[in-house]
């Protein structure tokens, strides 16, 4: 560890700091007792990347060492790891940027490691998406969609002590009476996972999917620009939809992450459970877990309104009342985004209006034609390599003529609508198919089993384009 590194933690400590910031030319800060405080000391980008890579596991200095020489002062964020020293412990360290500055922030532990430490960070380190953890049985992880087994062995034992450290508060009746139960947890150090506790052959078991706890950005996850431009409208609805595992949650983190680097927002999510967690940067984040931080998604929705937010994100729309709510929101000035469980802009819209009786259908669509700002559907397709997904979207933009089109109730009009909107930046899937063809991302056979369409992309592929009266556009 740096001599003067190692001089800053001593500080805090003889102080009783609870937090350290090293900040990039400006002054190294302590927080004690809730207040900030400055330290006589800048570090230069010299002293910075020295700190990283001493402190950093190589791994992520590895992935931020490019960074540091393509930093556009935006986006630079990595997630949280644990560091050690001799005499003082365990600490937490994390680089960030705060309102454009970067920063190394360094705190303690808030818990001790939990029985499965050992085991999520093996998971972590070879790049598990998946972890199998049964009772009385080898560990199994799933890296690259396949099953594979490890060292590590479960007894009851071990699942006791899991299910008291890691059940959220209250939790552990709702298991024993129903057999289920969904939550997240954050390993500190090691990530964050979704967790599914379930019994089966009257024995525990868990499932952990690795979330990154860190937002990515719209082009690492390759995600198109114009996302970009989505998220910044002012007011008005915004539906990303897809079927279970169709990387709905990452689009909307991307995106928000976006607006944290561009935009000064208040925004206000309410997940079931909480995946991605944002450090403030430009905007300013209130995350609400369902179950733990608010009774409902329905609940926190409304009581969002009157915490003055510009953004709310709602992670599920699961019901008319929680809709009733969002559309409100949308109408009184505020963006709503939030996801769907359906396969295209179309059956979006007729989803959303088959939660309401006849009669009242009428009125809710010209509603949403008035502010729905745009509906991202997704799907994930295998790689041309073999390794790791690529997101298939389809984009639909409230433009005048989709605005029409939903007044009219025309919905079953807007597949034209969006294969002749390119020029106002929307997608088709089979437009978006095309592309990720021509770029090598995918094969044409992955195409062809993503496409809706498969004989028109066929002709798409071959330079043959048909236009809304099904003539061929040269």
């Amino acid at each position: 560890m740096l001599d003067w590194f190692r001089d800053i933690l001593t500080t805090g400590e003889q102080n009783k700091a609870s937090e350290w910031i090293v900040q990039l030319d400006k002054e190294a800060l302590l927080r004690i007792e809730g207040r900030q405080v400055k330290l006589d000391f800048i570090a230069n980008e010299e002293m910075m990347v020295s700190l990283l890579s001493d402190i950093l596991p190589p791994e992520q200095y590895k992935k931020l060492e490019k960074r540091f020489e393509d930093d556009d002062g935006l986006d630079f964020i990595n997630e949280n790891f644990l560091f050690y020293d001799d005499e003082y412990g365990r600490y937490l360290g994390r680089l960030q940027r705060q309102r454009k500055v970067l920063a190394f922030v360094v705190m303690h532990p808030t818990r001790d490691a939990s029985v499965l430490f050992d085991i999520l960070k093996y998971a972590v380190e070879h790049r598990a998406s998946d972890l199998h953890v049964r009772e009385g049985k080898y560990v199994r992880l799933r890296i690259d969609s396949k099953l594979v087994e490890t060292d590590f062995m479960t007894d009851s034992v071990f699942f006791d002590h899991a299910i008291q450290q890691i059940l959220p508060p209250g939790k552990l009746d709702v298991y024993k009476r129903t057999g289920d139960l969904d939550f997240a947890w954050e390993e500190e150090g090691i990530g964050r996972f979704r967790v599914n506790l379930h019994r089966q052959r009257d024995k525990s078991a868990f499932t952990f999917r690795h979330v990154k706890s860190k937002a990515p950005t719209v082009k690492e996850v390759g995600l198109p620009e114009v996302l970009k431009k989505i998220v910044m409208a002012r007011n008005g609805i915004i539906f990303i939809s897809g079927t279970t595992g169709s990387g709905k949650s990452t689009t909307m983190a991307a995106m928000l992450d976006h607006l944290n680097n561009t935009s000064e927002e208040h925004v206000i999510t309410i997940e079931d459970p909480i995946e991605y967690t944002f450090q403030d940067n430009l905007c300013f984040f209130e995350q609400r877990e369902v179950g733990l931080d608010a009774e409902s998604f329905d609940s926190a929705l409304v009581h969002s309104l009157r915490q003055d937010p510009d953004i709310i994100m709602v992670g599920e729309m699961r019901n008319r009342s929680t809709f009733e709510t969002a559309l409100t929101a949308a109408e009184t000035g505020h963006m709503v985004i939030t996801t769907l469980h359906t396969k295209n802009a179309p059956q979006s819209l007729t989803r959303i209006l088959d939660m309401f009786p006849l009669e009242e259908r009428d009125t809710v669509r010209k509603s949403l034609a008035d502010c729905l700002r745009a509906i991202i559907c997704q799907r994930l397709a295998p790689k041309a390599t073999g390794k790791g997904v690529v997101p298939v979207n389809e984009i639909l933009i409230n433009t005048p003529i989709v605005r029409k089109l939903i007044f009219d109730d025309q919905i079953d009009k807007l597949p034209q609508a969006i294969a002749a909107g390119a020029e106002e930046d929307m997608m088709s899937f089979n437009g978006c198919l095309l592309k990720l063809v021509n770029e090598g991302q995918i094969t044409e056979e992955t195409a062809f089993k993503f496409s809706d369409n498969p004989q028109e992309l066929k002709m798409n592929l071959k330079g043959i384009f048909l236009n809304s009266g099904g003539g061929i556009i040269q």
